[in-house]
């Protein structure tokens, strides 16, 4: 799929609800991952180019706009920070600034490393060329449930954020007159009551940008959210095949150590898939980290400052949920593929009459439990790994800044 072009990715996307309606009706095995959507819905955004991509020379350019395009809003948005006329006003202009930035760093981001993310993209589909024609029951409903989770996330999140977009363009019409984002233009572009015809433009302009900006940001979390759960899957076919090897009391040893060595492959696999994608994501990860810090932090204390208003403490809160449940789905993926990778060593001491086998065998187990002692993270150094414990310590700094922060004021 890394070489599909643009109307390949735009025949995959319009199949996804039709694919999508048969594993979840006729429960079908999967057609494909879903990663393969979220790097399509990525190149139809004109946000993803790869190799294949670029070598259309009117998608790179589109993509070039789309870069300088948000670069140019975020500094728009920026210049308005001195109008700012009080504490919740400036509050409101810096959470903006701090999801722009992140939204722009993660583009720029994907636009240096679209390559390498069709690597590990197709690292994961490695277990379907091990067992291409596998069809133990237990494997395949894994298989289903982790395809129905992604993409019921991937549809409720796309409505949701459509709606929080449509939410953030018509309430200037209802209000009176300002503009989605607080901005500043020369001549007072932004001004309604001096260039009606420029506001308009810019009022539109800036919807398309926001919904854009909102549908990117949703494609490349997912993207890199959903390689975690794929791992976390990975892993849990590696136990289940592991103990229903022990089951196969009809193998002989080499048989059995020549099973045992494709499933000790595949533990490896997994492992180095894991060690590339904390390579090709460490900059999106670590950004992830710094702006869901910000944003809890500054939208919690604009929540606080704002309780006199509930219309703007409102605001504040919703910034405040979709910040903690983005930063949730991170640390909850992460901790699964913690946990599972732990759960490969207890599968292979669960090999039925291990200790029978021969000695080579043994030692083969043996390795692999050794192996699975060190549990495998998604971590962005000098940061933590995403998992509920950094979850639980990133809340209570934030409280502890609160708290402070309140003391101050």
């Amino acid at each position: 799929m890394s070489e599909a072009d643009y109307k390949s990715n735009l025949r995959l996307v319009r199949g996804f609800f039709d694919e999508f309606l048969s594993v979840l009706r006729k429960k079908s095995r999967p057609p494909r991952l879903v990663l393969h959507y979220h790097r399509a819905c990525l190149c139809l955004l004109f946000i993803y180019p790869n190799k294949k991509m670029t070598e259309n020379s009117v998608y790179r350019q589109c993509n070039l706009v789309i870069l300088a395009n948000l670069t140019f809003f975020l500094i728009t948005v920026m210049s308005a920070i001195h109008e700012s006329k009080n504490v919740i006003d400036m509050g409101e202009d810096f959470v903006w600034i701090i999801g722009i930035s992140l939204i722009l760093t993660k583009i720029f981001y994907i636009y240096l490393r679209a390559d390498g993310i069709d690597s590990v993209i197709e690292d994961f589909d490695y277990y379907g060329k091990l067992r291409p024609h596998n069809n133990d029951e237990e494997i395949l409903r894994w298989q289903r449930l982790c395809y129905l989770a992604e993409s019921g996330i991937f549809i409720n999140c796309f409505v949701l954020l459509t709606l929080f977009n449509l939410a953030i363009c018509v309430q200037p019409l209802i209000g009176g007159g300002d503009l989605p984002f607080h901005v500043m233009y020369p001549n007072n572009w932004h001004r309604r009551q001096i260039h009606p015809k420029v506001w308009s433009f810019i009022y539109i302009w800036q919807s398309i940008t926001s919904h854009h900006n909102l549908m990117s940001i949703l494609q490349i979390d997912l993207l890199g959210i959903h390689t975690f759960l794929q791992t976390a899957l990975n892993l849990k076919i590696l136990c289940l095949e592991m103990r229903k090897l022990g089951k196969f009391g009809n193998l002989n040893d080499d048989q059995f150590h020549e099973e045992f060595s494709l499933l000790v492959n595949f533990h490896q696999h997994v492992i180095s898939t894991v060690q590339k994608n904390n390579r090709v994501f460490y900059g999106s990860f670590i950004t992830q980290m710094i702006a869901s810090f910000a944003l809890i932090s500054m939208s919690t204390f604009e929540t606080m400052a704002a309780a006199g208003d509930p219309k703007v403490a409102a605001k504040f809160v919703l910034f405040m949920v979709i910040t903690f449940i983005q930063l949730s789905y991170w640390c909850l993926a992460g901790t699964l593929v913690y946990t599972q990778s732990m759960e490969v060593a207890q599968a292979a001491f669960d090999i039925q009459d291990w200790h029978t086998k021969s000695v080579y065998i043994q030692r083969d187990i043996m390795f692999v439990i050794q192996r699975s002692q060190k549990p495998l993270m998604y971590v962005a150094q000098p940061f933590m790994p995403f998992t509920l414990t950094t979850y639980t310590m990133i809340l209570k700094q934030c409280y502890r800044i609160l708290a402070l922060l309140r003391e101050s004021m």
